[in-house]
């Protein structure tokens, strides 16, 4: 059975990109895995939804916008999980 995981993150990143279309450099950061686990971590600790999650990992330049970056901050969660519990729940889990 697939994970929903990646179309979830794909519609947030969609989302955010259709609400703010400007260059691609102003949006675009480099991927981070560690930091956006982090920012993930956070943002559902103060219970905002996966999407809303993931639009503050993209708002704080940790996402780079490729297919891999999404698989390095899913690697870096499951290696980060008892930190980070929410993000590791959010991203393997649901």
């Amino acid at each position: 059975m697939t994970s929903l995981t990646p179309l979830l993150l794909s519609t947030a990143v969609n989302i955010v990109l259709a609400q703010t279309s400007p260059a691609p450099q102003q949006w675009i950061g480099r991927c981070e895995p560690v930091n956006a686990v982090v920012v993930m971590n956070q943002a559902l600790t103060e219970g905002k939804t996966d999407a809303e999650a993931f639009a503050a990992v993209v708002a704080a330049r940790s996402f780079d916008g490729s297919k891999a970056c999404i698989d390095f901050i899913r690697e870096a969660s499951m290696n980060m999980r008892e930190g980070y519990p929410r993000t590791f729940q959010s991203l393997w889990m649901n």
